[in-house]
């Protein structure tokens, strides 16, 4: 039986069908999707729930990034402003905390719980100037009684009792660390330096190029200024201070006149001029009593200036640390008794601080719980 042959077609002609895989494209779109999930902004209820669930985990970097986020939206209050600002200063971002906070003021200045921790981040970074306008805005702000004595408390705390080396040292450490933009908390550390320099800590020539370096970014920074003007005076270098000295900007405070003075008095002497400059520093710092001793140095009138070298030394006195220290515990330990508060008011009153005297003798019928 024979086989009828098999025609064979070229393999030219042969149509071959390939159906090609859907998984490539499957991946594009689940790709595309999951970027597009990413990028498009979280809703501020989304941020807000992230933002509690870090705080409850105790993840403080995501809890501050998801405030931050959640306060960007039209939904910022300032509740969540504070909460921004609590998460920021546990990750030691003190500058993004008082951003938060002044923020958080601004939307209810009547709550107290933004101004308590303003004051304290003031006191750490040595800014009295700042401490005063901001205390003397809580307080006229701020409605409860009781809200209005913890604000006194911080100030006072501020303007007269700095923070041991040991204990500020450290959190300036940290902040810096943590954000090197931080200009205050710079200033505040290497005034520490210079008051009282360890082996390790930079020399003055380091810290000169440190502040120069930062003025740079910061013209306007009148607390840089001021520390780089007077590094430049101790390294015996006043021309170069006097020059940034005539350049500071406006508005000029307390930093700005007792340089001034100090410059009339000891290199150009201008007693009348230095005079004038102590004086309006004063107006704003009266406690200060490096500035009370400038004074005394410049003052022709031999009684005006006995009563500055006395004012000095009753300075010197009630600011010594460890008296301060023992009168305003006692005092603060037993704030809910009007004698207490009115003790306050003496003391401030003994240092020239007739304003904040003033405010503690208007709270002596508050209530405190």
């Amino acid at each position: 039986m024979s086989r009828r042959p098999i025609k064979r077609r070229p393999l030219a002609s042969l149509k071959i069908s390939k159906r090609r895989p859907r998984w490539p494209w499957l991946v594009i779109a689940i790709v595309v999707i999951f970027t597009f999930w990413m990028l498009w902004p979280a809703s501020p209820d989304r941020l807000r729930s992230q933002a509690m669930a870090a705080e409850r985990s105790g993840d403080w970097p995501a809890a501050f990034q998801a405030w931050q986020g959640f306060n960007r939206t039209t939904n910022a209050r300032a509740s969540t402003c504070l909460s921004e600002a609590k998460a920021a200063l546990a990750i030691n971002r003190a500058l993004a905390a008082e951003v938060a906070l002044r923020r958080a003021i601004a939307l209810d200045p009547s709550s107290p719980d933004a101004w308590h921790r303003l004051l304290e981040l003031l006191r750490v970074e040595d800014r009295p100037l700042d401490a005063l306008r901001d205390g003397r805005a809580a307080l006229i702000q701020v409605p409860i009684p009781a809200d209005r004595l913890e604000i006194l408390r911080r100030l006072t705390l501020a303007l007269l009792a700095e923070l041991p080396d040991d204990v500020a040292r450290p959190l300036l450490d940290r902040w810096i660390a943590a954000d090197s933009n931080d200009v205050d908390a710079l200033v505040a550390k290497l005034g520490r330096v210079a008051a009282m320099p360890r082996s390790d800590d930079p020399d003055r020539a380091a810290r000169i190029a440190t502040l120069e370096t930062k003025l740079r970014l910061h013209p306007e920074h009148s607390g840089v200024r001021e520390a780089l003007v007077v590094a430049l005076a101790d390294a015996g270098e006043p021309e170069r201070g006097r020059v940034l000295l005539d350049a500071w900007p406006e508005p000029r405070d307390a930093r700005y006149y007792r340089l001034k003075g100090r410059w009339a008095l000891d290199y150009d002497g201008n007693r009348p001029a230095a005079v004038a400059a102590f004086r309006r520093a004063l107006a704003d710092l009266p406690h200060d009593w490096k500035t009370h001793y400038r004074l005394a140095r410049a003052l022709d009138n031999p009684s005006e200036a006995a009563q500055a070298a006395a004012m000095v030394a009753r300075l010197r006195e009630v600011l010594e640390p460890a008296t301060l220290g023992a009168e305003l515990s006692r005092s603060f330990t037993h704030l809910n008794e009007r004698r207490s508060r009115l003790d306050l008011a003496e003391l401030c009153d003994r240092v020239g601080l007739h304003q904040l005297a003033e405010a503690w003798r208007m709270e002596t019928t508050a209530t405190v719980k």
